[in-house]
């Protein structure tokens, strides 16, 4: 169950099968408005970074780190960023 207060909590489901084993998985998607203005510096991924510590150091908050993710849709697994990556880092939002 997506809680009311999830930024997940409008968005479109879908079920999509497995790559390995063929089941079924349910997916939810945010839907993002059109106009919507982010502000962004850019940031080159160091070895030993991490979403949460720069979240916190670029002051949005260490739990916010999913913002990283949301303006940088390249990054596909947040545990395996390449060293060198630029990365756009929200702030004053």
């Amino acid at each position: 169950m997506i809680e009311r207060v999830s930024r997940y909590y409008d968005g479109s489901l879908t079920q999509t099968p497995h790559k390995y084993t063929g089941d079924y998985i349910i997916s939810v998607f945010r839907n993002f408005p059109d106009s919507k203005t982010i502000n962004y510096i850019s940031y080159t991924w160091k070895e030993g970074d991490s979403l949460s510590r720069l979240s916190e150091i670029f002051g949005v908050g260490a739990k916010y780190w999913w913002e990283i993710m949301e303006i940088n849709p390249e990054i596909v697994d947040p545990f395996s960023i390449p060293e060198g990556t630029v990365l756009r880092i929200p702030y004053g939002n």
